[in-house]
């Protein structure tokens, strides 16, 4: 795993074999690329893929306002969600009908209502060593045409990323547990018989 967002720009840069940086904000080319282009490339490298590392379960709280139309109940998402990956109802089981709408889970499920979800994970240290290759891997993609003028350079850098991605994801997956399995199941599971799904 990285230690720091700049281990990873200058992993990225070296594979690029462009100088490293000390910070994002050093003045040079390199941080000035780096510091512009990392929040995006990391928000889409998690949202790509349900990152056990930046998964997280949690209880909506209902909105004091209803939707106009078309649905019962508004949950007003968490601030740092990249994606959804279930909605669960009180039974514990998915909510098969629901939309995001301006930063809203709308559907007519009353609480509670449960959320999985990626969440946007700004703390290096907390990524899986194999997302650490992949964001750098994506950096590099992101950066190299622009830093080196190499087109050559460009299309080594995405060929890496797609082999980082395959892999990360690949590992990633078989070490992930159902997400149904993940919320609260006490009772439901008595209910119906053991594990959800």
């Amino acid at each position: 795993m990285a230690t720091s967002v700049i281990e990873i720009c200058n992993n990225a840069l070296q594979s690029l074999k462009a100088e490293r940086i000390m910070s994002l904000t050093d003045g040079t080319e390199s941080a000035d690329l780096c510091n512009q282009v990392w929040p995006s490339v990391r928000d889409a490298v998690l949202r790509s893929h349900p990152w056990n590392c930046a998964t997280k379960l949690l209880q909506l709280q209902q909105s004091s306002t209803t939707p106009a139309w078309k649905w019962d109940y508004a949950y007003p998402l968490p601030a740092d969600c990249l994606r959804i990956l279930e909605v669960v109802g009180e039974d514990e089981l998915p909510v098969s009908d629901w939309e995001q709408m301006n930063g809203d889970i709308l559907c007519d499920e009353d609480s509670p209502v449960y959320l999985a979800y990626v969440r946007r994970e700004e703390d290096p240290t907390k990524y899986d060593a194999l997302l650490c290759k992949v964001f750098e891997a994506a950096l590099a993609a992101e950066i190299a045409f622009p830093l080196t003028a190499s087109v050559t350079a460009r299309q080594t850098a995405e060929g890496l990323l797609e082999k980082r991605m395959r892999e990360a994801r690949g590992v990633d997956a078989r070490q992930a547990a159902k997400v149904q399995q993940l919320v609260p199941s006490s009772w439901a599971a008595a209910k119906y018989g053991g594990t959800l799904r």
